[in-house]
């Protein structure tokens, strides 16, 4: 008897020693632009199921872009620094540091989400590579919708597009654009609105939710439902220091729910983009607020998609990989054994 109680005095001894060891953590998470459901119905909510699990032993700082105040191509930079612990990074903003990650969301690499997931899953070893020299630890990816086009006349087709000053983000939709004798226009998502309304753009590029909440449809006429820009893909990544200083149980806990959130926003992915294709063009139920817009809606054509095709491959792809091998020499080599093989494009 006495050895029992023993025993059992050394395990209660134990039991209370580890749960006083679990040190209180502090999070500072820097998520992409609010006021998207990706954003606040599922990423925050990750964070904030984060705190309750643990009764508020770990605490999060949860900021956007828009929160935050800057604009995301500096983001490895921040990473690199320990700005944030946790970071949500387009790998458009920052191909202009690390070309290499912007292969899952160049101009015309895929017309649907499930061929789009194939594409980005077969690359994340690249992803996770790529992100360890600014002292990021990879997590997860994820899209946003296709970044599709709100033009202020009728554009139906790749031939309308001639002449057009065309917001883009991106060099490589640049890239695209030159070729179909229109021209880009650097503007962030927030200058958008008064640019098409004073006739500087034609047209811009953005997610369907995106420019539906932001009222793009007041100053536009037709949607044409092309992945101009790709989808807004995002990589979320820790800082390395912080990681590292995180207890093993601590980082299973973090990473487990953003796997999990991750999966949610690849099935809502599709849903999301047709939302707000409903409520920019009025054709439809729109849940997500305000009143719907009525513009015209056009779907790609077969004859657009072999044009866009041509320029991915003949142009988009060349260039890219010049400008990727420059600092990465083996990064064409990796693409063609992961991306070329899911859409049949490789040297």
């Amino acid at each position: 008897m006495k050895k029992v109680f023993i025993a059992g005095c050394l395990a209660a001894a134990a039991t209370t020693g580890s749960a006083q060891e679990a040190e209180d953590v502090s999070i500072r998470v820097l998520g992409f632009w609010g006021n998207q459901p990706q954003v606040d119905n599922v990423d925050k909510q990750v964070w904030q199921n984060i705190e309750e699990e643990t009764d508020g032993r770990i605490t999060t700082q949860y900021l956007t872009l828009n929160e935050a105040g800057i604009k995301g191509d500096q983001a490895l930079r921040f990473l690199r620094r320990g700005t944030f612990d946790i970071m949500t990074v387009s790998v458009s903003y920052v191909s202009g540091d690390e070309p290499s990650l912007v292969a899952v969301d160049l101009p015309g690499i895929a017309y649907d989400f499930e061929t789009l997931r194939e594409i980005s899953d077969s690359y994340r070893d690249v992803l996770a590579e790529r992100v360890e020299p600014y002292n990021g630890v990879f997590l997860t990816h994820w899209p946003f919708n296709p970044q599709i086009l709100f033009c202020g006349d009728q554009v139906e087709g790749l031939d309308g597009l001639a002449g057009h000053k065309v917001r883009v983000s991106g060099a490589h939709a640049a890239d695209t654009l030159e070729e179909l004798d229109a021209t880009a226009v650097d503007l962030t998502g927030g200058e958008v609105y008064q640019g098409l309304q004073r006739g500087l753009v034609d047209c811009g590029t953005t997610g369907s939710t995106f420019g539906y909440r932001n009222k793009w449809h007041e100053v536009t006429s037709s949607l044409y439902d092309l992945p101009l820009g790709g989808y807004s893909q995002v990589i979320q990544v820790a800082n390395r220091d912080f990681w590292e200083s995180l207890s093993e149980d601590d980082r299973e806990l973090i990473r487990g729910k953003l796997e999990t959130a991750e999966d949610e926003l690849w099935e809502m992915a599709p849903a999301v983009h047709e939302q707000g294709i409903r409520c920019a063009t009025g054709e439809g139920a729109c849940d997500l607020g305000g009143e719907a817009g009525d513009m015209t809606y056009a779907d790609v054509s077969e004859q657009d998609r072999a044009a866009l095709d041509e320029i991915l491959k003949t142009v988009v792809i060349p260039r890219w990989k010049e400008s990727c091998n420059a600092t990465f020499p083996e990064c064409g080599e990796r693409f063609d054994e992961t991306i070329g093989q899911v859409i049949g494009i490789s040297d």
